[in-house]
């Protein structure tokens, strides 16, 4: 998401509603721009094959969930 506001307040309250949104720890500005990521996402070309390489590898192990055992594991998300 690109957010394009002057007021730095309104950016880190913006910030702080993503990352209760997204139930996320944190969501980070990237240097000063008002680009936000969030961590642990894959962004780069490469970050994201190696995303895609470990889930397929978790499949194939069985290393899988459904989202009912997922919202046991974790009922505050």
């Amino acid at each position: 998401m690109i957010v394009n506001i002057e007021n730095r307040a309104e950016i880190r309250n913006i910030v702080a509603t993503v990352s209760r949104l997204k139930g996320v720890a944190e969501v980070k500005l990237q240097k000063d721009s008002e680009f936000e990521l969030i961590s642990r996402l894959p962004y780069t070309h490469e970050e994201r094959l190696e995303s895609i390489r470990l889930a397929e590898e978790d499949i194939r192990a069985g290393r899988v969930y459904s989202a009912k055992e997922v919202r046991a594991m974790f009922p505050k998300l």
